[in-house]
């Protein structure tokens, strides 16, 4: 049985790892963050001249673009991290499938025909889509192959469009988590994993704009 001296000293020790972590955790998430807004803002510049950005917490940048060029009319991104700073948070995410992830929703000026999601299932992003879908009919069409997504639709017209959006995406060099395009706001949903910054942030803005111009068919 432990005396009341040693476990004095395990909890000092438990703590002072619970702080170390926090403040690596913390200080990874926040330079990784910075280094993909400064890559960014060689790209951002095609959606929009203006950006508000700011911190929500130690796990995620939050980008608006209020004025947004067309096809867009605002865009907001996200750049959403895994929660490093607590151990026990951080294990239980990655469980459930919650990765570094760069979120763009967007408001397009000409409204979709269509409503459709092009999802991966093991992600984090899959999984919050399909909690908010089940009261709505949506069909899903499975990949035929691994390397494919599920498709959900509405209507089979829907299909080719889903095609077409994420085959763009994925020839721009996206990894998709999570492709959605609905009639109500936000039209344009794009979850992907973090870009490399070793790749010109133009060509990914490019590919992001090039996604609002055919997303509404």
């Amino acid at each position: 049985m432990l005396s009341s001296s040693s476990v004095t000293v395990l909890l000092m020790v438990l703590a002072v790892v619970v702080v170390g972590w926090f403040a690596a955790g913390t200080l990874h998430n926040l330079r990784k963050g910075s280094a993909l807004m400064r890559w960014m803002q060689g790209g951002l510049p095609l959606l929009g001249a203006r950006t508000t950005v700011r911190w929500l917490g130690t796990s995620a940048v939050e980008m608006v673009i209020r004025e947004a060029k067309p096809p867009f009319e605002e865009v907001t991104l996200i750049v959403f991290m895994e929660p490093r700073d607590v151990p026990w948070m951080w294990a239980l995410s990655r469980r459930g499938g919650r990765r570094d992830t760069l979120i763009v929703r967007a408001r397009l000026r000409r409204t979709p025909r269509f409503d459709l999601e092009a999802l991966e299932r093991r992600s984090w992003s899959a999984r919050d889509a399909l909690h908010r879908m089940p009261a709505e009919e949506w069909a899903v069409r499975e990949p035929s192959s691994s390397e494919g997504l599920p498709v959900y639709t509405k209507t089979p017209a829907a299909l080719g469009r889903a095609d077409d959006l994420v085959g763009l995406a994925r020839r721009s060099g996206m990894a998709v988590r999570r492709l959605s395009v609905r009639r109500t706001e936000p039209h344009l949903q794009l979850h992907v994993a973090l870009p490399s910054t070793a790749l010109p942030a133009a060509a990914f803005f490019e590919a992001v704009r090039a996604l609002g111009e055919r997303a509404p068919g």
